[in-house]
C-alpha cells in the first residue's frame, strides 16, 4: 500500500490535490509555515486516527475535507475524514471506498459511510493484516491486544519531533499505551508470531481447562478408591449402633461383602406405631394449613397496601383538578359574549394566535367536576373493600393462633418421648447416608469407570501439547532473533554509510525498551547516552530504512511508504538556511556530506526496492543534485503552499 495522492477540499468545493510517485523518493520542500509537516497529520488523519492533531489556524479553518488515495496490489482507496472543528478533540466519522480506477471525486461526492474503526479494519484486512489479538501476560489487568492499520502506520511516520529524538524511536511512543501496543505488535509485523495467534491461543486455553477437569475427575475417583474399605466399615459400624445391623454379621473385610451389608441396613425399616404415626400426620395437616393461612394473610396485607396507594393518588388528583376549578371560577364575572379573545387586554393590538373563548373555558370547567364527581364516587366502594379485607383478615389470624395452639401441644407430647424419636432420626439419618455413599461408589470407584477417566486425560494433554508446539515461545523467539538479525546487518550497514558515532560497531534494534543500540569498546550504548542530533537522525533513518527493507523482502502486511518530516533540521540552524535549503549555507563541510548522504541513503533504498516502497520527505533541504531533484513534486517558496492563500478570500475563516 502506497501513497498516490494527498486531498484537501475547501468549503466552497476547491480542491488541492498533490500526488505522488509510487515506489520512488518522493520530496516536498520548501520554507517554513508552508504547510509541509501538516502532510504526515493529514495521513495519519485519514488512516483512521481519532485524535484531531491537524494545524488550528485561519488557512486550515477553510477546508472541509481531507482524503488520501491509495494504491494497493489490485486497487485504490479513498480514504476520507471531515475537517475536525477548531475546538474538537476527536473525529471518527469517516469515508471508505474502493475502485480499481477510482479517481479524484468532488467535494459533493464526499459522505461519511463508516467510522474509523471500520476504516482502519477494511485497510488492514485489505493488506493482510490478519487476525492477531495477543494474550496478556500472567497476572496482568490489560485486554487482549489486536494489531491493526494503526498499529502498523506508526511503523511508517516520523514527524519532526520524533525523527530527532534521542529518547523515541517510533510515532507516538511518547504517548500513554504505545509503547506497550508497540512491542505487543512488531513481533507480529516481523513474522514472529503466526498469523493465526488468536484462534490457536483460544484454543489452548480451553484445552487447558479441559484437561485440568479430566484431572479433577481422576483424581477424586481415585481417591474415593483408595479409601473406599476404611469408609465402607465405618458406616457398618455406624449401622450396628444405631439398630440397623446385628453386632454379629458381615464380619468380612472384603467391598463385596461390606457392600451388600450396607445394602441391607440401608433397607432396614423400623417398627411402626399406630400413635406415633397418626400424630405425625396430624402434625403434618396443622403445617400445611398454617402456611396456608399465612400465605392468605400476606394476600390480603398486599391488597390493602394497594388500597391505600390508591387513596393517596386520588387525593392528589383530586387537589389538582380542584384548583383548576378555583382558577376556571371566575368565568362566572364574565359574559358569554365577552369578545376579547382576538385581542390584547392590555393594549387592544390583535393576537397572532386568539386566546381561548369563555365558552371553552366553561366547557373544560364542566369537565373537571365531572372527573371530581367520578373520583369521589369511587372512595366509598374503595372504604368499603377495605373494611372487608379487615374482618377477614381477623377471621384468618383467629384460626392461625388455633392451629399454632394444636402444634404447641404436639410439640409437649414429643418432648416427652425423646428417647423413642432420637433413635428413629438417627436410624433416617444413617440409612441416608448409606444410601447416598452406596449410590457414588457405584458410578466412580468401578475399574472401567477409572479406564475412561484416565483416557480422558491422555487425550486432553495431547491436545495441549500440540497446540503448544504450534505456539511454541522458542520458536517464536527463535523467529524473531533470527528477523532482527536481518535489520541488525541494515542497520549497521546504514550506520557506516552516514558515518554515524559508533557506528562501526554493531547496531541493534532493542525491542524490550524500543530504541536503538550499538556495540561500543565500553559496552552497548543506547540511542540515549549517542550524543547530538545529528546522530539521532541518522540512526531513526537507519533503523526505519533497515525495518522497511525486512517488511518488503518478507511481504509483511505492513504499508509500502516511510514518511519524514524535517529529518535535516539540526543542519539548518538559522531561518535564512531554512529558507532556501543550499548545501552552502550549512557551515561545515561535514555536514553538508551527511545531508546529501541522508537523502542518499533514501533514494538508494527506494531503488533497490523499486517499485514496492515510497518514501515522502517534507524538509527544508533543496540540494543540487539532479537525483534530489528529480525527486522533488513540490517545492514551496515564493508563496507557494499546501492551501492556496486564495482559499481565505472564498472560504473566510469565521
Amino acid at each position: 500500500m502506497q501513497i498516490r495522492s494527498i486531498i484537501l477540499y475547501s468549503k466552497s468545493g476547491e480542491k488541492r490535490v498533490l500526488d505522488f510517485r509510487l515506489g520512488e523518493l518522493n520530496t516536498v520542500t520548501g520554507t517554513s509555515e508552508t504547510g509541509k509537516s501538516a502532510l504526515l497529520d493529514i495521513v495519519d488523519y485519514c488512516l483512521g486516527r481519532d485524535e484531531a492533531t491537524l494545524p488550528v489556524s485561519p488557512i486550515f479553518t477553510t477546508v472541509a475535507w481531507y482524503a488520501i488515495i491509495l494504491q494497493l496490489a489490485d486497487t485504490r482507496v479513498l480514504a476520507a475524514r471531515p475537517a475536525p472543528g477548531p475546538t474538537a478533540k476527536s473525529v471518527t466519522n469517516a469515508m471508505f471506498e474502493v475502485g480499481s480506477d477510482l479517481g479524484v471525486p468532488e467535494l459533493a461526492d464526499l459522505r461519511i459511510n463508516t467510522d474509523s474503526a471500520q476504516l482502519r479494519q477494511q485497510i488492514g484486512r485489505r493488506i493482510g493484516i490478519g487476525d492477531t489479538r495477543s494474550k496478556p501476560a500472567a497476572g496482568s489487568l490489560a485486554t487482549p491486544l489486536s494489531a491493526n492499520l494503526g498499529h502498523a502506520v506508526m511503523l511508517c511516520l516520523q514527524n519532526q519531533d520524533e525523527v530527532a529524538s534521542k529518547r523515541i524511536l517510533f510515532h507516538r511512543q511518547n504517548e500513554n499505551r504505545i509503547p506497550e501496543s508497540l512491542k505487543a505488535t512488531i513481533p507480529y509485523f516481523l513474522g514472529a508470531v503466526p498469523e493465526d495467534q488468536a484462534a490457536l491461543q483460544q484454543q489452548l486455553l480451553q484445552a487447558k481447562r479441559a484437561l485440568r477437569s479430566a484431572e479433577n475427575h481422576l483424581k477424586a475417583a481415585q481417591e474415593a478408591n483408595q479409601n473406599v474399605e476404611s469408609q465402607l466399615q465405618s458406616l457398618l459400624g455406624e449401622a450396628r449402633v444405631h439398630g440397623l445391623l446385628p453386632d454379629d454379621t458381615f464380619s468380612s473385610p472384603d467391598r463385596d461383602v461390606l457392600i451388600e451389608a450396607l445394602q441391607q441396613a440401608s433397607s432396614f425399616r423400623p417398627a411402626r406405631h399406630d400413635g406415633d404415626e397418626e400424630q405425625r400426620r396430624q402434625e403434618f395437616v396443622l403445617n400445611e394449613q398454617s402456611a396456608a393461612l399465612r400465605r392468605q394473610l400476606r394476600s390480603l396485607a398486599e391488597e390493602r397496601q394497594l388500597l391505600n396507594d390508591l387513596e393517596s393518588q386520588a387525593a392528589g388528583y383530586s387537589g389538582a383538578i380542584t384548583r383548576g376549578m378555583s382558577r376556571l371560577s371566575a368565568l362566572s364575572l364574565v359574559p358569554d359574549h365577552f369578545p376579547g379573545e382576538h385581542s390584547c387586554p392590555l393594549c387592544g393590538n390583535e393576537l397572532a394566535e386568539p386566546d381561548p373563548t369563555v365558552g371553552d373555558m366553561h366547557t373544560t370547567l364542566e369537565d373537571l367536576r365531572s372527573q371530581l364527581d367520578t373520583v369521589q364516587a369511587v372512595q366509598p366502594r374503595r372504604e368499603q373493600a377495605l373494611r372487608e379485607i379487615e374482618q377477614t383478615a381477623m377471621g384468618l389470624r383467629e384460626q392461625l393462633r388455633g392451629i399454632e395452639g394444636a402444634l404447641s401441644v404436639i410439640a409437649e407430647q414429643r418432648s416427652e418421648q425423646p428417647g423413642l424419636l432420637g433413635q428413629a432420626e438417627a436410624q433416617a439419618y444413617t440409612r441416608g447416608r448409606i444410601s447416598a455413599y452406596l449410590g457414588q461408589i457405584s458410578t466412580t470407584t468401578g475399574r472401567g469407570h477409572l479406564q475412561r477417566l484416565q483416557s480422558d486425560v491422555d487425550i486432553a494433554q495431547q491436545r495441549v501439547q500440540g497446540l503448544e508446539a504450534q505456539l511454541d515461545s522458542e520458536a517464536i523467539d527463535d523467529k524473531l532473533t533470527h528477523s532482527l538479525g536481518y535489520i541488525s546487518g541494515k542497520m549497521s550497514s546504514h550506520a557506516k554509510f552516514l558515518r554515524l558515532e559508533h557506528g562501526d560497531g554493531l547496531v541493534r534494534l532493542n525491542l524490550k525498551k524500543l530504541t536503538v543500540v550499538t556495540d561500543t569498546p565500553n559496552g552497548i550504548t543506547e540511542l540515549l547516552r549517542i550524543g547530538s542530533g545529528k546522530n539521532h537522525v541518522g540512526y531513526h533513518l537507519a533503523a526505519h530504512l533497515a525495518l522497511h527493507q525486512y517488511f518488503t523482502a518478507n511481504s509483511r502486511p505492513v504499508p509500502r511508504f516511510l514518511m519524514l518530516d524535517q529529518p535535516t533540521q539540526p543542519y539548518y540552524p538559522s531561518d535564512m538556511a531554512k529558507a532556501r535549503g543550499r548545501l552552502e549555507d550549512i557551515a561545515l563541510d561535514e555536514d553538508r556530506v551527511t545531508v546529501t548522504g541522508l537523502f542518499k541513503l533514501m533514494h538508494q533504498v527506494v531503488t533497490e526496492l523499486a517499485p514496492k516502497f515510497q518514501i515522502i520527505v517534507s524538509d527544508h533541504a533543496d540540494l543540487p543534485h539532479p537525483w534530489y531533484q528529480d525527486s522533488v513534486r513540490y517545492n514551496w517558496r515564493g508563496g507557494e503552499k499546501l492551501i492556496p492563500t486564495t482559499w481565505l478570500d472564498t472560504n473566510p475563516a469565521p
